[in-house]
This record gives C-alpha cells, sequence and structure tokens, in this order.
C-alpha cells in the first residue's frame, strides 16, 4: 500500500514538473513597438542623415508604456554627451519619450536602445540604431522635411506703415530661419485653402503626393492660413472669403492677401536663403482656385524675380475671371455676348471695381498679362451633387452649369478669344468631383507637376 502511494506520489510530481515545464517553454515575453521618430521640427529622422541640429530635440513614439527606469538604463549614444546636456521629457502618459542633445558640429553619432523598457518588461521588437551626422557649423544647409502637420505650423510677423500683423502658415522647411541657406530646396509649391479655410488639411494633401513623387527633400511646400477671424490679437484676417479676391485685412493693419504672398514669395526668391530655387507653383482648390486665377495676373512677384519660373494651377473653381463681355453658350460652344447683367464684369468676373492692390494697373495692361501667364486648369470630371455651385446672380450662372462646365468654359474661351495666342492650359481629372484631396492625390496631378518641375 505504502508503494502504490509513493508510485502515485512520484507520477504526480512529475506530471506538475511537466507542465511547469512546458508552460514555461510556452511563456513568451510581450514586445513594445517604436513607431516612429521625429525631430523638433515634426521632421523624420531616418538613419544615416547628414546636417542634423546640434540642438536636437529627438522624439520617440512607442505603442505601449514604457519603463522610465529601464529607459534610461539601456538608452545608449556614442560618442557619449555630458550629463547636462541631455535631458528626457515623458509625454502621453508615458508613450512619448522627447529627448533633448546639445551636440558637438560636424560629429556622427549613433543612438541605440534595446531590451526590456516596458512598464511592464515588454522587450523591444527590434532594436533601435540611429546614425547621423550634426551640421557642419552655424549655417543650416539642409535639414529634413518636416511631415506631422502639427508640427509644422509656423507663422511670420508682417509689418507694413509701423503696424505690425501675425500671419500664420504651414510649411515642411522654416522658410524664415536666419541661419539658413538652403542647398537643397530647388522647387516651391504655394497651396491656397478654400472656403473651408483648412489650410492644415491642403497641407497633408501635398505632403502625401509629395512624399509620392519623392519631392519632399528639393521641393518647399506652404500652405498659407487666410484665417476668416482672428484666434490672437495681432493676428491677420479677412472677412469670410475676400482673401480670394485679394481684399485687404479686417486686423488693425490693412493688407492685401495678394501682397501677403508677395512676401512669402520675397523670401522664396531670397538668393541668400535659397540660393538654388528656381521654380514656384502656385495653386489653389475651389475658392483657392479662384484667388490662383487672379493672382496669376495681378501679383507683383513674376515681373520681379525673372530668374524664377511662375506656374500657376487653378483646381475646380467656380469662378473666372473673363477679360470682356462674352461668355460661352453651351448650347453651340460659341462666344456670345449676354445681355441684362449689370455684375458680370464686377470684380472678379471682370475689371471692374477692382480692389487697391490691383488698381495700379489698367485693364489692358492686366488682361495682357493674365493671358500670358502659364495657368494650367485642372478639372475633375466626376458627378456633382446638386447644389455644389453657386447660382444665386447672374454673374454666377453665366459662368457656366456645373462646375467642370465651368472651368471647361473659361479654357475654351481663351482657346476661341486669343487662338493660340495665349499660355493657358488644361487638364482634366478623370472621377473625381469636388473634393481637394483627390485632385491633388490624383495621377493626372502628380503627372502635371512632374512635367512642370522637369520642363
Amino acid at each position: 500500500m505504502d508503494f502504490d502511494r509513493k508510485i502515485i506520489l512520484f507520477y504526480f510530481l512529475a506530471l506538475i514538473f511537466s507542465c511547469s515545464k512546458d508552460s514555461g517553454s510556452d511563456v513568451e515575453v510581450e514586445s513594445i513597438n517604436l513607431i516612429s521618430v521625429y525631430d523638433n521640427s515634426g521632421a523624420i529622422i531616418n538613419d544615416g542623415d547628414e546636417n542634423i541640429s546640434t540642438n536636437l530635440v529627438l522624439r520617440l513614439i512607442f505603442s505601449k508604456v514604457i519603463s522610465i527606469t529601464s529607459f534610461e538604463n539601456t538608452f545608449n549614444i556614442n560618442p557619449s554627451v555630458p550629463e547636462n546636456n541631455i535631458s528626457f521629457d515623458y509625454k502621453s502618459s508615458n508613450t512619448v519619450v522627447e529627448i533633448t542633445l546639445n551636440l558637438e558640429y560636424n560629429t556622427s553619432y549613433n543612438i541605440s536602445l534595446q531590451g526590456n523598457i516596458g512598464n511592464n518588461g515588454e522587450q523591444l521588437s527590434q532594436p533601435f540604431n540611429l546614425n547621423f551626422k550634426t551640421q557642419v557649423d552655424d549655417t543650416i544647409y539642409y535639414r529634413p522635411p518636416c511631415t506631422s502637420i502639427a508640427d509644422c505650423k509656423r507663422s511670420v510677423l508682417i509689418s507694413k506703415e509701423s503696424v505690425q500683423g501675425n500671419f500664420d502658415f504651414y510649411s515642411n522647411y522654416d522658410i524664415y530661419e536666419d541661419k539658413a541657406k538652403w542647398e537643397n530646396l530647388k522647387k516651391a509649391v504655394i497651396v491656397i485653402h478654400g472656403g473651408s479655410f483648412n489650410a492644415d488639411d491642403y497641407f497633408g494633401h501635398l505632403t502625401s503626393t509629395f512624399l509620392d513623387l519623392g519631392l519632399s527633400n528639393s521641393t518647399v511646400l506652404i500652405s498659407p492660413h487666410f484665417k476668416s477671424e482672428a484666434e490672437n490679437s495681432d493676428d491677420l484676417y479677412w472677412r469670410p472669403y475676400i482673401y480670394r479676391d485679394g481684399k485687404l485685412s479686417g486686423s488693425q493693419l490693412k493688407i492685401s492677401s495678394f501682397e501677403v504672398l508677395d512676401i512669402i514669395i520675397d523670401r522664396l526668391s531670397n538668393k541668400e536663403f535659397f540660393p538654388v530655387l528656381d521654380e514656384i507653383i502656385v495653386t489653389g482648390t475651389s475658392s483657392g482656385g479662384r484667388m490662383t486665377h487672379t493672382y496669376a495676373a495681378a501679383n507683383r512677384s513674376e515681373s520681379k524675380y525673372s530668374s524664377i519660373n511662375f506656374e500657376y494651377i487653378v483646381s475646380n473653381s467656380q469662378y473666372f475671371y473673363y477679360p470682356n463681355s462674352e461668355r460661352i453658350n453651351e448650347q453651340t460652344n460659341n462666344l456670345y455676348s449676354p445681355s441684362g447683367c449689370s455684375g458680370m464684369n464686377n470684380w472678379p468676373f471682370g475689371y471692374q471695381n477692382v480692389p487697391e492692390y490691383i488698381n495700379v494697373l489698367d485693364k489692358e495692361s492686366f488682361d495682357n498679362i493674365f493671358v500670358n501667364r502659364s495657368v494650367t486648369y485642372l478639372n475633375g470630371n466626376g458627378n456633382y451633387e446638386n447644389g455644389d455651385i453657386n447660382t444665386d446672380n447672374c454673374e454666377y450662372v453665366l459662368l457656366g452649369s456645373t462646375r467642370f462646365k465651368r472651368g471647361e468654359n473659361m479654357f475654351r474661351y481663351m482657346n476661341l478669344k486669343y487662338n493660340d495666342n495665349h499660355n493657358h492650359k488644361r487638364v482634366i481629372v478623370d472621377g473625381v468631383s469636388h473634393n481637394g484631396r483627390r485632385m491633388y492625390q490624383s495621377s493626372e496631378f502628380k503627372s502635371l507637376l512632374t512635367q512642370l518641375f522637369n520642363d
């Protein structure tokens, strides 16, 4: 009996040992992922990058909460940095770590991180190694482009006649960095938002297109924000929608929205900061397209900077400037002269009652500039919903029966009125209606952008 009990006990203990052993072998340590690595300008930092700022804030974003002690014990930088030149800041419930580093000029560094850094012992899914080299001297010749929208918001203080106003914009490079001499930036695109005043969205749309085309490292992207009301006391703003027509701001500083674009272009054209930049494209969708259409002729920048090529892309606008009182008859597709519409020649549909910024030019000079500027109509031919266009007044109705036809009518007018003696072109985006994201991420727009940059 005692022997049987011993046998049973033996098998029982053996079973427990076996289960414990099997259970232990199946236990897997959970992992934690490093999602992305940004610098303080919102740019993604890649292994092997050069010209990195000596005053670097490195932002590491993790998939789970990290252990502060474990993180700092496993974090390594080589060559080492004095203790007072490095600090750690933990955010978003310890899923984001910001590492502030004061580094030496013209020095190669390696940052590494591995092991169990999670708050519950989770292991970093794969070792992190980042090699980079800091800028040669105090001058900034290159930086990785900012791609994180929230981090790419900037502002400039504009002064005129002893009055100042703050203007916000988004850009992938800090264009007002006084220590910069951008040797990589050859092109610039300025994209103007529509009536939703969503400059951040348009910056995001074009950022995706730039990444797809590999343009981000050589092209400045700027998305101005023409606010409809002041968020702060010194903000520039324009009563709803008047920004698109070059009219004066409602803020203490009275300035045309067109002049604000000129000021931005002045900076881009300054060879001290942008020594190799040779092309600027201005584009906008919807109300941004309306602004682009008239700014193309009205602006003072193109004639001022003869070494820079200017292009204007008008995307899905429903409003257009016509040099005379003729319009397109959609039944015959020919020119005709409508009657009984007194507002059809008012700005921006014609040259009557033009804003202060524009009236320095007579109509003949303005029209001559308009005809000869390089303008491309980017027209989406998708299905538009009823009510997509403004038909409140006769001057709107005369432009065309749909948004697509209004763009087509404008281009047809140019061909019929000026034959081959104009510099306007047209690209149709197939299957896309009134959607700024789809227009700017379409294959047709990407092909147009590539063509314009390579001509």
